[in-house]
């Protein structure tokens, strides 16, 4: 067994380390000579805690135990989950992941995308690890770096792992919705974290030509895309979305949890079809549309007897609420509240279809300057689907 601090683990990290980043080149992800040479400076498990974290599939990874497990985890290119709080539902209880060191090749993807040049400053919502802030650092320097993280302990960890490394950004507690006034403007903000709204300090707080890259979703569950919008003289942001992208959420605009069990109320309306309407709320590339086509929905899956039923609810607290039940012969649909978010599902499908199927790469996102969304189709004139302002408190 390999020694958590030996030279013979520091002998594997270094060759894990230096075989990930070979991967990346290879691969694509990290077609900037710049960027390449950050990561191969810049290694992962400095900035993995040796135990309490956990793989995506909730192995804990323990670097005492078992060293060579926990290099194989960091230096695979998945997500290691480092902090858990709560979460669940009150049928399902348990912990839910706050905070994570994301995969590699999404973080050369969102580092790339955010297209760095020398003298760029930037901001970075949610310091996490400080993985992503050390790159950062070193790509820019370390007094162009800003990164703010609403969990304390978090930025104690992150500052410790860059402080190993000989970095020194600026890793502050805060609140990421508000971004950080004083160090503003910014060439880029960064997020690594999902919002459904676009903070407008984000934008607010980003010089004029400038980039906000975040994953976007309005709908838990489903994951989100990547978007990459350019701040307007007039105060606006727009720009496209770029593939599917899933993160943990903004920690002000994470959804609560939904029961699905808890679901049970008698229905308003009922019927039946012969044509399994599951597979569709399986598929990202049709989801993902809907989560905006129509307003303010949730919805989820889960195994019967007879096959995966769907299950379907309006945010907002108007307590409409939808599910399709598979059966031997068919799925019955039963609807209740003032909408009938199955029919609204529906309909938003079909204009889906005629419009061609589009994937996300064929959509886009502006948030006007008063803090309203509107994701658009091919175009900012094209197709639009209206979303309500973010809502949050300045500070």
């Amino acid at each position: 067994m390999t020694d958590h601090g030996s030279q013979a683990f520091a002998q594997s990290a270094a060759q894990r380390h230096a075989a990930l980043a070979d991967a990346l080149v290879r691969s694509g992800e990290l077609a900037d000579d710049r960027l390449a040479a950050a990561f191969r400076v810049t290694p992962r498990h400095l900035f993995i805690p040796a135990t309490g974290a956990h793989s995506l599939d909730g192995a804990a990874l323990d670097a005492g135990a078992d060293a060579e497990g926990w290099l194989s985890a960091v230096y695979s290119d998945e997500v290691v989950i480092t902090r858990l709080g709560a979460g669940g539902t009150p049928a399902h209880p348990g912990l839910a992941a706050t905070s994570s060191s994301s995969a590699p090749t999404i973080v050369a993807r969102m580092l790339s995308t955010a297209d760095l040049r020398e003298g760029h400053r930037v901001l970075e919502i949610g310091a996490g690890t400080g993985w992503n802030a050390a790159l950062l650092a070193v790509l820019l320097g370390d007094d162009a770096v800003t990164s703010v993280d609403i969990d304390p302990d978090a930025v104690a960890a992150a500052r410790a792992a860059l402080a190993r490394l000989g970095r020194s950004p600026t890793v502050l507690h805060r609140d990421g919705e508000a971004g950080y006034p004083p160090n503003a403007p910014y060439d880029r903000v960064i997020a690594t974290c999902n919002a459904a709204r676009v903070p407008l300090p984000w934008i607010e707080q980003t010089a004029t030509g400038g980039l906000v890259v975040t994953p976007w979703s309005t709908v838990d569950g489903f994951g989100g895309a990547l978007a990459r919008l350019t701040k307007a003289a007039d105060g606006s942001a727009a720009g496209p979305l770029l593939g599917r992208l899933g993160f943990i959420w903004l920690r002000g605009q994470r959804p609560p949890p939904v029961d699905p069990g808890g679901l049970m109320g008698p229905p308003e309306h009922r019927s039946r079809t012969t044509v399994d309407p599951i597979p569709w709320l399986s598929d990202w590339d049709a989801t993902f549309p809907l989560s905006f086509m129509v307003r303010s929905w949730r919805g989820g899956l889960r195994r019967t007897e007879h096959g995966p039923a769907a299950w379907l609810t309006a945010t907002g607290g108007d307590g409409s609420w939808a599910r399709i039940i598979p059966e031997e012969t068919g799925w019955t649909i039963e609807q209740a509240g003032p909408r009938r978010l199955w029919d609204e599902l529906r309909a938003a499908l079909e204009q889906w279809r005629d419009q061609g199927r589009p994937g996300a790469d064929r959509y886009g996102l502006t948030v006007a300057p008063d803090g309203v969304h509107r994701a658009w189709l091919d175009s900012p004139d094209g197709p639009g689907w209206t979303l309500p302002a973010w809502s949050g408190a300045k500070g």
